[in-house]
């Protein structure tokens, strides 16, 4: 009885380290940060014209729990119109003169590729002639935070992809050039050949015709 007993509260020391092992695991699993990235697009703006930023998260599993980005641009050659927040969060285009402030906040996590918002800036230059280097928009972050439930954990970010706003216009594609008519229904080489043959025929109808004429004279002498 007594190397039962033995034996029993040996197994129960090994399970009871096997759970402190396996809870330690998780806990470790459950705290350990995520990475992640963020990004704002480029646009072009014509001159005196309107053009929106996309500002971007991508964090895998569990996902952004809650975000807040500052967005800095130069007010001497871009204007804040609006500005729309994406999933559920606010946006503040009037933050500072330089800033507009982008937050908000997901329960279940926002995972992948994910527009936070986007924002609508006016161009300054009402020229092209007025029209200055691109406009840099940098990306602050305060917090960026996963969605890790009871215990959320701060995202490294492994790519922080700034932008610029430029004034301009965006290429035009060149159009796209048909066959060309002459009047005859015709692409221009069926027209061509057209005109061969209508010349070929003409220069048979003179054939005849002096042909013709040289009967007539031999039956007149």
């Amino acid at each position: 009885m007594k190397g039962l007993k033995t034996v029993r509260l040996g197994l129960a020391g090994i399970l009871a380290a096997a759970l402190v092992a396996v809870g330690a695991f998780l806990v470790v699993t459950q705290v350990s940060a995520v990475s992640g990235t963020l990004s704002i697009s480029s646009p072009t703006i014509a001159p005196g014209g309107q053009g929106q930023a996309d500002l971007r998260s991508n964090v895998p599993a569990p996902g952004l729990g809650a975000w807040t980005v500052d967005i800095t641009y130069d007010p001497a050659q871009v204007s804040v119109a609006s500005c729309a927040p994406a999933q559920g969060g606010v946006c503040n285009p009037n933050f500072a003169a330089t800033q507009v402030r982008i937050t908000g906040a997901s329960a279940n996590g926002l995972i992948g590729d994910t527009s936070l918002g986007t924002i609508t800036f006016n161009m300054l230059a009402a020229t092209a002639a007025a029209c200055g280097a691109p406009s840099p928009l940098t990306l602050t972050t305060n917090v960026f935070a996963d969605a890790t439930i009871g215990d959320p954990q701060p995202i490294t970010l492994t790519s922080t992809t700034n932008g610029t706003v430029t004034c301009g216009t965006a290429a035009t594609p060149l159009p796209t050039l048909g066959p060309t008519g002459d009047g005859f229904g015709g692409s221009s080489s069926e027209s061509s050949f057209g005109w061969l043959i209508m010349g070929l025929g003409g220069a048979g109808l003179a054939a005849l015709a002096g042909f013709g004429a040289l009967r007539l004279r031999s039956k007149a002498a």
